[in-house]
């Protein structure tokens, strides 16, 4: 009953012609969106969404064109720019050469059109939503700024600050300290700056309010070009005096000179609002001073814990892109409009959207530069937006009315540090390795560096005995010992990932290999930990340097091998069944005989012993998996660790310690029955 449908919905060779089709709106639209209301006459004939999405554009440049008379193509371009986060996404979609896709899908309570560039760049191109409604909205279409300078856009930022610096206490009570950081960057123009120690800025007795700048270097993407121009901005031993004079902006990266344009915009000191001083890691580090980057690198908490606001650059991949660029989505205003009988709307992208499109989302060090910060403010591409302890804002009009707040507690790791509750600020330490651990660096010696912050906040805030430990924990060092990864390494990463990490440690795994970490906070442990504890009245940045370091552990529990000398290995194939998506195994065969397989693709293993319920676990590393096929991983030792999980192990002839190399959970309850705790020595 649908080939007519798609019959007459073939790509036309004038999408983009203009006519009146008798819309109830009265409004002139294109034949492409013509094609677009065949799907809606659909729905009401048959009252069920067409399965198949329509072309009503050749490509975007098209839509883009049509948009000008258009009032629907209109929307539609609007919706496809509100899904980039940064600048690079409109030029990918001005230089998409596939045709634009329209389907009708469900959406909440009713549908919506699904806007889609079919392109080989696709996964670089989000889908768009547009909203169908039967009524028209009660609010006229956003209408936002194209001008990324406009005042209204300064004057909400401003009011956001103001309003949370006097009404917001608890947001002021984030803040890590009243210390500054070593150096500041003093502006004294939009072109002119020169670096000065904070400790000479203290006015009235109070310490002076600065802006801090978080962003992407773009390591590895820069061209010859743009490496040096990101070379020349940096302070260095040879020009470090020379930074304390005034000196020219005008030659740093496009995203740093920008922030400082941005936070002087900022500035309002007739309304006590004064905001002339901005860290930037860049310019306030010495970059080839050993020692002062390590001291630097280990006052995070306090860099951005005690900023006034952090400014986000959502909308760049790399230090030489410019913030201050037009917002597209802006530049063609869009107004009621409808198709057929439904009134067509774009919300805006929710601000967690923006941020998970963002490079800046994938880049490790600045996931402490984010959750350190009481405020933050997302410079996006086509929308910004504000964060802080009472939720998030979004620009809405280009006045400065204060905006929509969301739900969602971005502030969540500062507020568990404040209250202190020992379950609630773990789960929040676990969440932010687990986000940790995906992201991208550029140095894999950096992994513990790039969290120090955050550990340090941590380990401040967390009540009685606790020890930084090579990224866990020493009371919670059993649950933090049963991290597991989302999927296991490929067989072409060796093991262990990342050098200077502990075995036993999250922070061992290859850079961008996502860990799961236990969720259970009361588990019943059945591991001890034997080396000393922390030492005593030591700072808690000193006390995470120190716990990066850490490499061996010393601990007592009930050790076994995970198959006994009598097993015989089997291909995984030959006793493993998908049934509905489960592994089921089969011992059928052979029911009295020992068994142990193991997966080549996914690092699952599984050991069987006669007549017992198996046990199934699994590798770290997918190439542990072919040493066991290929024999030469014949023995692998599991430690108790809890009732409900076990460590897999290696032996070290050399060392005589062990090495962890995966993960098993539920196993058996007499699987450790009649052992005696041993001591031995984690790597």
């Amino acid at each position: 009953m649908m080939s007519w449908l798609f019959q007459g919905l073939k790509t036309h060779s004038s999408l983009s012609t203009i006519e009146d089709f008798g819309d109830l709106d009265g409004q002139r639209k294109c034949r492409g969106c013509k094609q677009i209301r065949a799907l809606f006459n659909f729905y009401r004939r048959h009252n069920v969404l067409p399965p198949k999405a329509v072309t009503f554009h050749e490509d975007y440049a098209s839509l883009d064109r049509c948009s000008q008379l258009c009032v629907t193509c209109r929307v539609f371009r609007q919706a496809l720019l509100l899904e980039g986060a940064t600048t690079d996404h409109a030029a990918v979609l001005e230089r998409s050469s596939g045709s634009v896709c329209a389907k009708l899908v469900d959406k909440d309570e009713g549908f919506a059109i699904r806007i889609q560039v079919n392109t080989e760049e696709e996964s670089l191109i989000p889908m768009a939503m547009v909203r169908c409604a039967p009524l028209m909205d009660t609010k006229p279409p956003m209408k936002l700024s194209e001008d990324s300078e406009d005042d209204a856009i300064f004057q909400q930022i401003k009011d956001w600050l103001r309003g949370c610096e006097q009404c917001h206490i608890d947001c002021g009570n984030l803040a890590y300290s009243n210390r500054r950081p070593t150096r500041l960057l003093h502006l004294l123009s939009d072109s002119r700056a020169q670096l000065v120690d904070s400790e000479s800025l203290v006015m009235n007795g109070k310490a002076t309010r600065y802006a801090a700048l978080s962003y992407c270097w773009g390591t590895g993407t820069l061209s010859e070009d743009e490496n040096e121009l990101v070379e020349q901005g940096q302070t260095l031993k040879a020009n470090l005096e020379s930074r304390y004079r005034p000196f020219d902006t005008g030659n740093l990266p496009g995203t740093v000179r920008d922030a400082i344009k941005i936070t002087r915009r900022l500035s309002d000191p007739e309304n006590g609002l004064e905001l002339c001083l901005l860290w930037v890691d860049s310019l306030c580090i010495i970059q080839d001073d050993v020692q002062d980057k390590e001291v630097e690198i280990h006052r995070m908490q306090e860099v951005y814990g005690n900023t006034a606001v952090t400014k986000c650059a959502t909308m760049t991949t790399k230090a030489t892109q410019s913030l201050l660029m037009p917002r597209l989505a802006w530049s063609k205003q869009v107004k009621p409009c409808r198709i057929g009988d439904s009134w067509l709307t774009v919300s805006p992208t929710a601000p967690a959207g923006l941020r998970a499109g963002a490079a800046l989302s994938l880049r490790a060090w600045t996931l402490q530069e984010e959750h350190l910060s009481p405020r933050l403010l997302f410079w996006g591409g086509q929308q910004f937006s504000w964060a802080c302890g009472r939720g998030e804002f979004v620009e809405e009009t280009s006045s400065s009315t204060y905006s929509h707040s969301s739900t969602t507690h971005v502030r969540k790791f500062l507020a568990e540090c404040r209250t202190s509750e020992p379950e609630e600020l773990w789960l929040a330490w676990n969440s932010i390795v687990e986000s940790y651990t995906a992201r991208s660096l550029s140095n894999p010696t950096d992994r513990f560096s790039a969290l120090a912050g955050l550990a340090t906040r941590y380990l401040a805030a967390a009540s009685g005995y606790n020890e930084y430990m090579a990224g866990l924990w020493r009371a919670t060092f059993a649950q933090d010992l049963s991290w597991r990864l989302s999927k296991a390494s490929g067989p072409d990463i060796g093991w262990p990932g990342t050098v200077g990490a502990p075995s036993w440690s999250w922070a061992s795994l290859p850079i961008g290999l996502e860990a799961r970490l236990w969720p259970r906070f009361d588990m019943l442990t059945e591991m001890e930990l034997l080396d000393d504890g922390p030492s005593v009245n030591i700072e808690p940045s000193e006390a995470v340097a120190q716990g990066a370091n850490l490499s061996r552990v010393r601990v007592r529990g009930f050790l076994r091998k995970l198959w006994s000398p009598g097993s015989q290995l089997r291909e995984w194939d030959d006793i493993c069944v998908c049934v509905d998506g489960v592994n089921k195994f089969s011992f059928a065969s052979d029911p009295g005989q020992d068994i142990h397989a193991v997966d080549r693709l996914t690092g699952n293993l599984v050991a069987y012993e006669a007549r017992k319920q198996q046990i199934v676990a699994g590798l770290d590393y997918c190439r542990l998996a072919e040493d066991i096929n290929e024999g030469l991983l014949l023995e692998v030792h599991c430690l108790a660790i809890s009732e409900h999980a076990m460590l897999l192990l290696r032996h070290q002839n050399v060392t005589g310690a062990f090495q962890r190399i995966g993960i098993g959970f539920g196993y058996r309850r007499d699987f450790f029955r009649g052992l005696e705790k041993l001591e031995i020595v984690l790597d």
